[in-house]
């Protein structure tokens, strides 16, 4: 049940996200929100399954996730009447990016999904991380480098969905 949740609000957050690229004013605020919630959810949902294969790393996640929300929420702030330097909003993705790391070391170490799954996120958050860090300091967005580990969120979502947290054998 908890893979399938987990699954569910990947894919959501992950289209909410998408929307909100493609859009202005306040239905990109709503999709940001919507993202946000779920993002928000993703972590402590997981938190007591991670928790057996690493408490100090799935604490980590839960922190890093929170924090990735707190930044991500700037965004929504004209909803609201309010002047937030959008480099906030940005600032979000190095804390994806510390998120992504934890998860899947402790995804890796516990064999909760294939991983190959988990090697792919890994490898792929270098070119994001990149990316994160050209639109902080130039604002210059290379959008071809967030796309190996948007692929990667969905392949692990539709895991989760479709299988659930299958261990493998060694």
């Amino acid at each position: 049940m908890t893979a399938r949740v987990v699954g569910s609000l990947f894919i959501i957050a992950t289209a909410a996200g998408v929307v909100s690229a493609a859009t202005q004013g306040t239905a990109r605020g709503l999709m940001v929100f919507l993202m946000a919630v779920c993002i928000a959810f993703i972590a402590p949902t997981l938190f007591p399954t991670l928790k057996q294969h690493g408490e100090a790393l799935a604490l980590g996640y839960v922190v890093a996730r929170t924090l990735e929300v707190v930044f991500l929420m700037t965004a929504i702030a004209p909803l609201a009447n309010i002047r937030v330097d959008e480099l906030w909003g940005h600032a979000s993705a190095i804390y994806f990016c510390v998120s992504v790391v934890l998860l899947n070391v402790l995804l890796f170490r516990s064999r909760l999904v294939p991983r190959w799954i988990s090697v792919w996120a890994l490898i792929a958050v270098v070119p994001y991380l990149t990316g994160a860090v050209l639109v902080l300091l130039t604002r210059t967005q290379v959008s071809a480098l967030f796309v190996p580990l948007a692929v990667n969120e969905m392949v692990l979502a539709v895991w989760l969905l479709i299988r659930g947290f299958t261990p493998e054998r060694a």
